[in-house]
Order: structure tokens, then C-alpha cells, then sequence
């Protein structure tokens, strides 16, 4: 009877795992394209989906928001971004249009501002593999370089108005 039940166990045991092996989808290859040479075709494109959330600076790399939403006209072209600004926290953050040319990409981090007495002849950058110090009189601020992964999309984007001009930009509502 124990004997019964051993060999009942192994082949539900065997069949259940040849389910799962049949459930295990191939890998798809392309015998003329390497991934290296896949990443090569790609490199300077951003996946969208990854600048929804973008931080928006101005000129003066101060945060005025950051992306909601991209239109995109019937070809596929994004037209328009939609800018969250001010509000706390999301609390009393209101959309805005803005025209997506508008928008300038940056991939390096913006600077973190750090209270100095020192002048600012006297600040310096070091770089290593593993993080940016920005150096500026006495104050550090220590900043983890993007990795090859992080490539795929911008550290933030730049647009030349002010806190206050998108602040009196008619509020953005989808009708």
C-alpha cells in the first residue's frame, strides 16, 4: 500500500514538472543580431514610459514639477507634454500643456546646491565609477553615478520658464 502511494507521488511529481518545463516559453534569438549590436542600433533613444515622472528644472536648475502625461498626435510624434507644478506632495499640484519643443534633456544629475562660504572659484567635481562628489567650500553632497541600465532615459528635463509663468498658464483638463 505505502509502495502505491510512492509511485502515485513520483509520476504526478513527474508530470506536474513536465508541465511546467512545457509552460517555459523559449527564448527568442536572432541569429544576426548580438545584444551588443541590438543595444548599438538603439543607443540614443529613451523608453517613453520612463519620462513619465521626469523632474522639469529651469534654468536655474530649480524644481518646478515634473511630467504627467505625453500626447501624441495620430503619427505617433509627441506634441505636447502635461507638467505637474507646485502643490506639496501632490496636494494642490495642478497640469499644464506645455508645447513638447519646449522641453531640453539632460543626462547628467543636476548639481545639488550646498550652502557655502567659500567662493565659487574655489568649487571642484570629482568623479568616480561609483558616485559624483560635488565639492563646493566646505559642503559635499555625494550622488550615485547613473548606470548603463539608467541610459535608456534622461536624469531630468529643462524648460526656460519660470516657476510663476507656468503657474499662469491655463490649468490643463481632459474634455
Amino acid at each position: 500500500m505505502k509502495t502505491k502511494f510512492i509511485v502515485l507521488g513520483a509520476i504526478a511529481a513527474a508530470l506536474m514538472a513536465g508541465t511546467a518545463v512545457a509552460e517555459t516559453p523559449a527564448t527568442a534569438t536572432r541569429p544576426e543580431a548580438s545584444s551588443a549590436s541590438v543595444a548599438k542600433a538603439y543607443s540614443g533613444q529613451w523608453r517613453l514610459y520612463k519620462m513619465i515622472g521626469l523632474d522639469v528644472y529651469n534654468q536655474n536648475n530649480e524644481k518646478l514639477g515634473d511630467i504627467s502625461e505625453l500626447l501624441v498626435d495620430q503619427t505617433g510624434k509627441i506634441q505636447t507634454a502635461i507638467l505637474g507644478v507646485g502643490g506639496f506632495l501632490g496636494v494642490g499640484e495642478r497640469m499644464v500643456a506645455v508645447n513638447f519643443d519646449q522641453l531640453k534633456f539632460v543626462d547628467q544629475p543636476v548639481e545639488a546646491k550646498t550652502a557655502s562660504s567659500a567662493p565659487a572659484s574655489t568649487a571642484s567635481t570629482k568623479t568616480t565609477e561609483t558616485t559624483t562628489q560635488v565639492t563646493t567650500g566646505a559642503a559635499t553632497t555625494t550622488r550615485p553615478v547613473r548606470s548603463a541600465s539608467e541610459q535608456w532615459y534622461p536624469d531630468h528635463a529643462v524648460i526656460n520658464l519660470t516657476a510663476d509663468q507656468l503657474k499662469a498658464m491655463s490649468q490643463f483638463q481632459y474634455n
